[in-house]
């Protein structure tokens, strides 16, 4: 066992002068009384900043490119101040623009075509214009036409015909079920 493991603090340590960096006979540094310089000396000198068009044109659609960015309906705004009190009026003065709409013009031959923002517009009646006229129709068209409806009539009738056949034996085989059905059933 350790001699301070008992419960009893352990020895103080000395502190010697050699442990602070100090040799014998030398005193403690004198006590600063002025604040240390606001900057240290540099020990390497910064680079300097590009200056020309091409730097200034850079620094321009950054900023320009930011901009819209805080234009867009995703860009998260930071949350107004409530007031202590809430008042009436408050609910029906417009906070801001609410219209999302966006000005932001990229050049799309450098994004793909799935982003490109596409708007629809309504599709147009066709409807005859009421002062539209047309164009007469010669004697030929108007045979062709009339032998085309004549043809489709005919075949109507020949379908509707069939139709009416098809239910009348429709009619007889359930009859027919019926009879039967009843005799099973007294059977």
């Amino acid at each position: 066992m350790m001699p301070g493991a008992r419960g009893r603090p352990p020895p103080p340590v000395a502190l010697s002068p050699e442990l602070l960096a100090m040799g014998k006979g030398e005193s403690l540094p004198p006590p600063t009384l002025q604040p240390g310089p606001t900057y240290p000396s540099l020990e390497f000198k910064a680079i300097p900043l590009h200056v020309g068009e091409e730097a200034e044109y850079m620094l321009a659609l950054k900023q320009e490119l930011r901009g819209a960015m805080k234009g867009l309906p995703y860009y998260v705004k930071p949350a107004a101040p409530k007031k202590d009190i809430e008042r009436y009026s408050d609910k029906y003065q417009s906070s801001g623009p609410t219209d999302n709409t966006i000005e932001w013009n990229p050049d799309w031959r450098r994004l793909p075509r799935e982003l490109k923002i596409r708007i629809r517009k309504p599709a147009k009646d066709k409807t005859p214009v009421p002062g539209r006229k047309l164009k007469p129709r010669t004697s030929v068209e108007k045979e062709e036409i009339i032998k085309k409806l004549e043809t489709l009539e005919k075949k109507e009738e020949a379908h509707s015909s069939d139709e009416e056949e098809e239910q009348d034996k429709g009619e007889e085989e359930k009859e027919n079920e019926e009879e039967y059905d009843e005799e099973e059933f007294e059977e």
